[in-house]
């Protein structure tokens, strides 16, 4: 009887066998179809260093424009030294919110290049900022206002944990008084019953049928959290030269492979040389690994006033960038010049910040989020 290494050779024989008969029976019904296009892909921007639209554009210390640098992607959990503040003297002490914005931002504070030009645009003239947070009503009926008045005055009082008890005790009280529980219990009592007999009623159901009246409904507005900020740019670019179209194409191209991941990435030196052979040489394996990959890289977007950050404009933490949307068609025709380069370019940019910003993050008197 074979093994099972034997029959698993067989098997794969008999796959193999399959495939190449099928293969020479398409082949043999007409000829085959071939797909290949890979393009350049050690090609080369025009500049390595700073791509820039217009090309000849001049940016000194009068000049508005929005940079983009692109960076290596940084987990935000894989360089915490810990959760504790450190100070100066190696004794741990605790958190202040300052510190503990700071630990928050921690990975954003430092990036590795990648290896990507940087891009110079002019000011576009959708540019805005949006800030917002989410609200919204909550009904408590009186019952759920009194347990959450009383919930809330012994959470808040200096004694706690003394009054805890006492606390309870109450709250318990406010819970099982009034029409209201006894609604409630109508209502999941009908609602247990088998099939559609009871129907899918709630307390005010009951209560409005056999009373003529629903519980007050007590809304209050409560905050229930923030998003991070989102923000779009749009570009139109005409080239004036040759070489100007050239740069455009750059741009975009850049933009493209900043926003997409790569294959074939390494998950880092520990968990790579956790799988090798060897591990004991400390040294991650190439990104070849077929298994990952790679998370985009981030674009940190700044509304530059010469070299220094624009001081009337929002500024964003490093983004990620959601959308790159090209159209060669701006104007609503096609166009190209006798080299193929198109007439215009329509560049649509969609960004996402990387973190929160919060309130004391906002500065007055100069550059701020």
């Amino acid at each position: 009887m074979p093994d099972a290494s034997q029959a698993n050779a067989a098997a794969q024989a008999s796959a193999e066998a399959a495939q190449t008969s099928d293969a020479a029976a398409d082949k043999a019904e007409g000829n085959p179809v071939k797909y290949s296009f890979k393009g350049n892909r050690g090609g080369k921007p025009t500049n390595s260093n700073r791509l820039s639209y217009p090309h000849e554009k001049v940016y000194d210390n009068h000049t508005d424009y929005v940079k983009f640098t692109f960076v290596k992607y940084k987990p935000p959990f894989a360089s915490l030294k810990g959760t504790e503040f450190v100070n100066k003297k190696g004794k741990v002490k605790p958190l202040n919110s300052d510190q503990a914005l700071n630990l928050y931002n921690n990975s954003i504070g430092e990036f590795g290049s990648a290896g990507l030009p940087s891009i110079y645009m002019y000011m576009p003239e959708d540019i805005g900022a949006e800030y917002g947070a989410q609200w919204g009503g909550k009904g408590f009926t009186n019952t759920g206002a009194d347990a959450m008045r009383i919930a809330g005055g012994g959470l808040n009082s200096a004694g706690f944990l003394e009054t805890a008890g006492t606390t309870m005790q109450t709250l318990g009280n406010a819970m099982t008084r009034g029409q209201a529980l006894i609604a409630g219990t109508v209502a999941s009592a009908l609602n247990a019953l088998p099939g559609k007999i009871g129907g899918s009623v709630n307390a005010n159901d009951v209560l409005g049928g056999v009373g003529g009246v629903i519980l007050n409904p007590n809304v209050e507005l409560l905050f229930s959290g923030f998003e991070l900020r989102n923000f779009g740019l749009n570009f139109k670019m005409a080239p004036r030269s040759a070489q100007e179209a050239l740069v455009i194409r750059d741009i975009i191209t850049t933009f493209k492979r900043a926003s997409l991941p790569h294959f074939g990435a390494s998950p880092g030196n520990t968990i790579s040389n956790a799988f090798k052979k060897d591990a004991d040489k400390g040294t991650a394996e190439k990104n070849n690994n077929r298994n990952f990959i790679g998370v985009p890289n981030l674009c940190i977007v700044e509304f530059m006033k010469g070299k220094q950050p624009h001081p009337y404009l929002t500024q964003y933490k490093p983004c990620a960038i959601r959308n790159v949307n090209v159209t060669y068609t701006p104007d609503g025709q096609y166009s190209t010049y006798r080299d193929g380069s198109p007439v215009a370019t329509g560049l649509t940019l969609s960004f996402v910040e990387s973190k929160l910003v919060y309130s004391n993050e906002i500065s007055y008197g100069g550059v701020s989020y």
